[in-house]
């Protein structure tokens, strides 16, 4: 499994994980430097290309509520 976040408006990868805690703690660490409006047009995928399966987990304020809950 892979976890990547995209970008709504350009249909861009911005970056991939090895894990969901991973992404959204680089998440969190981007949300604390440049502000909550960075998630305004991000979604946070779980694409298992061993399966050709993928799946949007969080977008927007969803996922910056998700981004608040990880330890």
């Amino acid at each position: 499994m892979v976890y990547e976040f995209w970008d709504l408006r350009s249909h861009n990868l911005i970056d991939a994980f090895d894990s969901e805690h991973e992404a959204l703690v680089a998440l969190r660490e981007a949300v604390r430097k440049q502000g909550e409006h960075v998630v305004e047009f991000l979604v946070l995928v779980e694409d298992d290309d061993a399966n050709d399966v993928s799946r949007v987990l969080f977008q927007g304020l969803e996922l910056l509520e998700r981004t608040k809950s990880v330890a």
